[in-house]
């Protein structure tokens, strides 16, 4: 049991830094006030593990050519799973816990037209089976300039957005009636066209659709939508149907009060920059506790894991980071990183955190 006294603690209610304590027991968070040891926190910034809520991390291995991507099939099937592909010794784990993010939401990359079953994980190293915080969360699906090009690539035939929607229903219909335990849906779409498919499909079918990257949303006025996992937007604009993206998205999705989260998609944009997404977000005035928010609690509510971790709260696994300035000024670093009450990252050797 160890109290950690004396830091400025978010408080995901309230949405701000308060001067609190906290106790680890084991795994998880508590208040039974029988510490054994106590750790002064004073002058450090401490939030809940920050959460990527989409990343390939694991499954495209960073340094290594094809051979470590397993990101996508070229043909689909209803039991593939993200789990199956996660090579835990993925070195882009090091680097994200050093960046204080200790879970991430994998999902299959942009290329194929229907991915796979998807899952969050810790970025502990360790077994995949001992990383799972949740398995099966969703099913994904990408729309797009990069579906229709690697269908093109495997097919040597053209694929239109007609024909996407015929296989996206027919898929989803399967979903329906094979695996009805997956309620939610992620699609990656960048344009407005793709983004009204999405609409129409969450009016045919009983289930909760989200929309990863999001781009042309503020185009389409009036249209509603569930969590948008937003961006990234500190990435190389690839093909046009991302020309409009900016970090005035996140913003804009405020404006329109469309809930977001943010993310990474690593390693189109590297994991270490999700904290960076957020600091843009705040750029083009989106309030800094809302962005906090976004990046934990926010990301563990969309992700269904707000019972297990997110927050700083008794009963939660103890998933937290210690920085030594607020997280989101832009030189401010990760001082150590915990995952269930494990030190997992220290910035220096021997500190006493």
């Amino acid at each position: 049991m160890t109290r950690y006294i004396n830091g400025l603690v978010f408080n995901s209610e309230t949405r701000s830094f308060e001067n609190t304590d906290f106790e680890v027991h084991g795994q998880y968070f508590t208040q039974l006030n029988t510490a054994e040891t106590e750790i002064d926190l004073h002058g450090y910034y401490i939030t809940p593990g920050l959460i990527d809520s989409c990343s390939q991390i694991g499954l495209a291995e960073i340094g290594i050519r094809w051979e470590g991507d397993d990101s996508f099939e070229f043909e689909s099937h209803l039991q593939y799973s993200v789990i199956d592909g996660i090579y835990p010794f993925d070195t882009a784990f090091k680097n994200a816990l050093s960046h204080g993010i200790t879970a991430s939401h994998i999902v299959p990359s942009p290329k194929s037209l229907v991915g796979a079953k998807t899952a969050i994980i810790h970025h502990t190293p360790s077994t995949v089976d001992e990383m799972v915080i949740k398995k099966d969360f969703g099913y994904s699906f990408s729309i797009g300039q990069n579906a229709k090009s690697t269908f093109f690539t495997a097919q040597k035939k053209p694929l239109t957005r007609m024909g996407i929607a015929k296989i996206m229903r027919e898929t989803l219909q399967q979903i329906q009636e094979q695996e009805p335990q997956i309620r939610k849906i992620l699609v990656r779409a960048h344009k407005a066209v793709d983004i009204e498919l999405i609409a129409r499909l969450q009016q045919e079918f009983p289930f909760e659709f989200h929309i990863i990257h999001g781009t042309e949303i503020p185009l389409l006025e009036g249209a509603s939508f569930n969590t948008v996992i937003a961006g990234p937007t500190f990435r190389y604009i690839e093909h046009n149907e991302m020309m409009a993206l900016s970090p005035k998205l996140y913003s804009q999705l405020a404006a329109r009060e469309i809930p977001f989260v943010f993310c990474t998609d690593h390693p189109v944009s590297s994991t270490t920059h999700l904290a960076l997404e957020a600091c843009l977000a705040v750029r083009e005035k989106l309030p800094r506790q809302d962005a906090l928010y976004a990046l934990t609690t926010g990301a563990a509510t969309l992700l269904g894991i707000e019972h297990l971790t997110g927050s700083i709260k008794d009963g939660l696994l103890a998933d937290f980071v210690v920085w030594n300035k607020h997280p989101l000024d832009l030189d401010a670093k990760v001082v150590a990183t915990f995952i269930k009450g494990k030190k997992e990252y220290s910035w220096e050797e021997g500190i006493t955190i």
